[in-house]
């Protein structure tokens, strides 16, 4: 009786395992087209950002942009697309040695929009009038994306 239980046990998980959605590799992301070419835009972000380039940024970049940037009560700091047009190359001009890792952590699509979340870890070296200045930072963060036609543009998180 041990026996055939232990095999209906190990028969029951395999089956289980079967089913379980394939993942992302390196990631508990599904596997799926949309998941993947999300992933697929997040790097494409990632690799501009190290490259100090705005304009292959602005290219991912909707024009429905819009972002308060965590000051919802001042609109100094809030962002649309033509903002992000001028300040982008601005605060590029004032770093060098980028790098960013991105992790993606969830990602969540409903009805044309998404999320991801992701944790970044930055680093760069600011070149401020006083010197340069070694800059590093980590958090956990989204960026939200809208799909036009067949791409998926980036409406908020920049």
């Amino acid at each position: 009786m041990n026996r055939s239980r232990i095999g209906l046990g190990l028969v029951l998980g395999a089956t289980l395992a079967a089913c379980a959605p394939r993942l992302i590799p390196g990631t508990k992301i599904p596997d799926t087209d949309v998941n993947r070419a999300l992933m697929g835009a997040v790097e494409t972000y990632r690799q501009a950002v190290e490259r100090r380039d705005s304009a292959a940024i602005l290219a991912m970049v909707s024009p429905n942009y819009f972002d308060v940037r965590g000051h919802p009560d001042d609109p100094t700091y809030h962002w649309n697309y033509e903002r992000a047009k001028t300040d982008l190359p601005e605060k590029f001009a004032k770093v060098k040695d980028v790098r960013l890792e991105i992790q993606v952590r969830k990602i969540e699509v409903k009805e044309g929009f998404a999320k991801v979340s992701y944790l970044f870890t930055e680093n760069f070296v600011a070149q401020l009038p006083a010197g340069q200045f070694p800059h590093h930072d980590s958090d956990v963060t989204q960026m939200e994306f809208q799909l036009i036609g067949k791409r998926w543009f980036i409406v908020r998180g920049l």
